[in-house]
Order: C-alpha cells, then structure tokens, then sequence
C-alpha cells in the first residue's frame, strides 16, 4: 500500500484505517499505523490516527462503537504516546 494512499479519504472522510477498526481487523490497523513514522516533526502516524470523518468521529471512536474496544485501546495509546512523549 502506498503511504499516500492510507490518507485518501472517501465522501465521508474516511480512510482505509476507519474501515478497517470498523471490521476489528487489527492486524491491518497496526499494519496502517505501524507503515508510518510516528517520530519526527511531521508525525505522519498520529496525523492519521487523528483524522476526523464528517461527523466529527476518529477511527478509534468507530471502533468503539463497533464494539472493537481492543482497537480503539491501541489508536488512543499510540496517540497519547506521540504527543506526549515524543
């Protein structure tokens, strides 16, 4: 998968990465993060855990309300992580 293709969004403002916590597929979500860096001064990981749909959700939120809380544990952890310890 190309890394700009992982922030494509479609009509609603989603990414590959929302779709997929929304099916609980967590070997893919840490495929998605995991591709990209997550240190730096452009940290491209946490600007994609951070994406907002059109209604205002994250793809952790979508998780949780799929029920994939698993998921949505990792994407806030590796969000609060990167932006307060990196």
């Amino acid at each position: 998968m190309d890394k700009g293709d992982i922030f494509t969004k479609d009509a609603i403002g989603r990414t590959t990465l929302f779709y997929a916590a929304e099916k609980g597929n967590i070997d893919e979500v840490e495929r998605i993060i995991f591709s990209l860096s997550g240190t730096g001064l452009s940290i491209q990981r946490l600007s994609l855990i951070t994406i907002k749909d059109k209604n205002g959700l994250t793809a952790s939120d979508i998780a949780e309300k799929a029920g994939y809380k698993e998921i949505a544990k990792l994407l806030r952890k590796e969000q609060g992580r990167m932006e307060f310890f990196e």
